[in-house]
């Protein structure tokens, strides 16, 4: 067994728990987003207490690794490039969205019983759902970029197609909220 084979297999361990970090957070959302009590909000942010240990331990093991076989065996090659980017990108939009989250659970969960309008809508901020989106699309076009090795234009056209699906993804996310709100007025 060799250096190479270990780091590789950290870093496929900061994949995975980059993708379960990923899931339970879009599971979480889901939930928070339906929530109309302060204390499904309480139950279901204990969820984000787990993923502030995850997603900087797989964040951690990517980058150490990734650096660790791109300095011993690949050298700089454009695949590599844009999938540190995107890994960079990933963790900014986890970050900001995520101090910007937990500002607003932090105001939900002083009160008790129903929730306020406001927190409501603090919790179905679209700014959420478009980082969680596309986060997800960026991990998904880094995995590809990882296993297909492309040419620059071609990584670089991944990771645009990425963020244009996952945009769209986050653009839509929230039309049968939308559509449902209209009915509901209409009755």
């Amino acid at each position: 067994m060799s250096l190479y084979s270990i780091a590789l297999f950290l870093h496929i361990t900061g994949t995975l728990g980059l993708f379960a970090g990923l899931a339970l957070d879009w599971t979480a959302l889901a939930a928070l987003r339906r929530a109309t009590t302060v204390d499904q909000v309480r139950e279901w942010a204990t969820v984000y207490r787990a993923l502030q240990r995850i997603g900087p331990a797989s964040v951690g093991l990517l980058l150490i690794f990734g650096l660790y076989m791109t300095v011993t065996t690949w050298g700089p090659m454009p695949w590599i490039f844009l999938g540190f980017f995107s890994l960079i990108a990933i963790a900014v939009l986890g970050a900001a969205s995520g101090i910007r989250f937990g500002r607003t659970m932090a105001r939900v969960v002083t009160s008790s019983g129903p929730l306020s309008v406001e927190a409501r809508e603090g919790l179905r901020r679209p700014l959420f759902v478009w980082s969680l989106r596309l986060r997800v699309a960026l991990a998904l076009a880094a995995v590809f970029l990882m296993t297909a090795k492309p040419e620059a234009l071609a990584s670089l056209g991944i990771v645009g197609a990425a963020l244009v699906l996952g945009a769209i993804a986050a653009a839509t996310a929230s039309r049968p909220e939308t559509v449902r709100a209209h009915l509901r007025a209409a009755d």
